[in-house]
C-alpha cells in the first residue's frame, strides 16, 4: 500500500488525578497584553509538553514506575519492525484515485472535483479550506469545482495529506489521547500552515514542507497511546527526565514510520534534524522551516490556552528566516 502511496503523493509539485487539564475544544485568539517575554525554543517545548501531558511543572527526579513502563515500551517499539503495525493508518479508498488525477497534468478542476466528490469528508474539507483566510479572496465559495480551482494542485495535495494522517488520532483510546490528541493535531496543522507559508516565501518545495509538518507528531500520538495503556491513575508523568526521553523516542519513532512509508529524502532529513537540539550553525532550509514553524505553532497554542502571555515571542537560535517569524505567527490566528 505504501509503495503506491509514495508514487501517488510524491509526484513533482509546484513551487490522571491531580493533573492540570487543558481545554482542547476551545479555540481562542492569543490575548495581547503588556507582558512581553522572549522565550527560547527549549522553554516553549517545556511549556507545550507540560500542556500535552497535563502536568504543568516537571520535577528534577528519576522516572517513576509508570514512566519507566512507558519508556520501556516505546524503546521496544523503536527497535522493532513496524511494517505490519496496527498503528499505521489505513488510507481512505478515494485518496489513490485523487492523487492519480493530480499526477495527470492535463486533468481539469472538474475532473478533480469528480474524484473528490466521491468522499463527503474530502468535499467538506475542500469547501472549508477554500473559504479560509489562507485562500479566500472574494465571495464565499460554495461549489466543489470552484473550491478545487481555488486550492490548486498544491492545496489539494495538502488536503489529501491531512485526510490520510488525521485518523492516527483515536480520541477514544484513553486518558492522555482524549486529553490532548486534539491539541496535538491542531499543533500539527498550524505547523503545516507555517511551513507552507515560509516555503512559499523562500521558493522551497511547499508540499515537502507541509508533509514534514503534518506527520511530525505521528510518533507522539503513538506515545500517548502507550501512556494510555500503562496508566492506572496512581502516578503522573512529572519527571523532566521522562519528558525528555519521551519526546526523543517519539521523534525517532516518527522518523522510523516515515521511512517505512518511503517518504522523500528531504522530508526524512527534516524529521531527523528535529530529534536533537539544533547546533549553532544555520541548518538546511527545510530543517529550519520545520523547526521554526513547530515552535511558532506551539507558542500560539500556549497563548490561546492562557499558559503564556499573548505578547510572548520566539527567541530564534539563528538568523535564517527570522524575518518571517512575526508574519508567520500572525497567520496562525487567521
Amino acid at each position: 500500500m505504501f509503495s503506491s502511496l509514495k508514487q501517488l503523493l510524491f509526484s513533482p509539485s509546484t513551487p490522571p488525578a491531580g493533573a492540570a487539564q487543558p481545554a482542547p475544544g476551545r479555540r481562542r485568539r492569543p490575548v495581547r497584553d503588556q507582558a512581553t517575554a522572549l522565550l527560547s525554543p527549549q522553554e516553549i517545548d517545556a511549556a507545550f509538553y507540560g500542556l500535552i501531558l497535563g502536568v504543568q511543572s516537571a520535577l528534577e527526579s528519576k522516572p517513576n514506575s509508570f514512566e519507566r513502563r512507558v519508556l520501556r515500551e516505546l524503546e521496544r517499539m523503536v527497535a522493532s519492525d513496524i511494517s505490519h503495525s496496527s498503528l499505521v493508518p489505513r488510507l481512505p479508498s478515494v485518496i489513490p484515485r485523487v492523487m492519480s488525477s493530480l499526477r495527470d497534468q492535463d486533468s481539469s478542476a472538474a475532473q478533480l472535483a469528480a474524484e473528490l466528490g466521491r468522499d463527503a469528508v474530502l468535499v467538506s474539507e475542500v469547501i472549508r479550506l477554500s473559504n479560509s483566510a489562507l485562500y479566500r479572496v472574494g465571495a464565499e465559495i460554495t461549489s466543489l469545482e470552484r473550491g478545487v480551482f481555488t486550492l490548486g494542485r498544491t492545496g489539494i495535495r495538502q488536503l489529501v495529506a491531512n485526510a490520510a494522517f488525521k485518523p492516527l488520532i483515536n480520541l477514544n483510546a484513553g486518558y492522555f489521547t482524549h486529553l490532548s490528541g486534539t491539541l496535538l493535531w491542531e499543533q500539527s496543522e498550524k505547523t503545516a500552515i507555517g511551513c507552507d507559508w515560509m516555503a512559499r516565501q523562500e521558493q522551497a518545495d511547499r508540499f515537502h514542507a507541509y508533509l514534514a509538518a503534518i506527520v511530525q507528531n505521528v510518533g507522539l500520538t503513538v506515545g500517548l497511546q502507550v501512556l494510555d495503556r500503562n496508566f492506572d491513575g496512581k502516578e503522573v508523568p512529572h519527571s523532566q527526565q521522562f519528558r525528555e526521553r519521551l519526546i526523543r523516542q517519539s521523534r525517532i519513532l516518527t522518523l522510523k514510520i516515515a521511512r517505512q512509508w518511503a517518504f522523500p529524502p528531504a522530508v526524512l532529513d527534516a524529521l531527523e534534524a528535529q530529534i536533537e537540539a539544533p547546533g549553532s550553525g544555520e541548518p538546511p532550509l527545510l530543517d529550519a522551516i520545520l523547526f521554526l514553524s513547530d515552535k511558532l505553532a506551539k507558542l500560539h497554542i500556549l497563548a490561546c490556552q492562557g499558559r503564556i502571555s499573548g505578547a510572548s515571542q520566539l527567541r530564534v537560535p539563528w538568523q535564517r528566516l527570522t524575518g518571517h517569524c512575526t508574519t508567520g505567527y500572525e497567520r496562525l490566528s487567521a
